[in-house]
């Protein structure tokens, strides 16, 4: 009785530790240096290079996870017509409904920070809607 009760409670253990890795796999595997520069940076900026070596991103507060929402700090160096600007983005990502947000909260280049195309101020984007994999 004993031992199949302590084999239960095992059994139990492995299954919220592999469902815990299963929710952490979902974002963890989200590359968010990757999307400022390719989606976010464009989006607010068309004529900025993602590819042009001097175009770069570092995390500012690596991702957290917290009420089901992930979120990360971003900044995005990137050349501009006359001189190399910086823009630091805050991404909220949901991943179970493929969700994610983009505020832009500084950038040197004094683009529109409501908003532009794609990324609109307080507004949730399907990432699928991005062709975005």
């Amino acid at each position: 009785m004993k031992k199949s009760a302590l084999l239960s409670v095992l059994a139990l253990a492995l299954v919220f530790v592999f469902a815990g890795s299963a929710f952490a796999a979902t974002w963890t595997n989200f590359d968010f240096l990757r999307f400022a520069k390719e989606k976010v940076l464009t989006d607010f900026h068309p004529t900025a290079k993602p590819d042009d070596p001097d175009t770069k991103t570092d995390y500012y507060q690596e991702p957290e996870e917290k009420d089901g929402i992930v979120s990360a700090r971003v900044n995005i160096f990137y050349k501009g017509w006359f001189k190399q600007h910086s823009m630091l983005v805050q991404m909220d990502l949901r991943p179970n409904d493929g969700l994610i947000k983009v505020a832009v909260l500084q950038d040197s280049n004094g683009a529109n920070l409501t908003g532009n195309k794609i990324f609109k101020e307080n507004s949730w984007v399907e990432l699928s809607s991005l062709d975005w994999k």
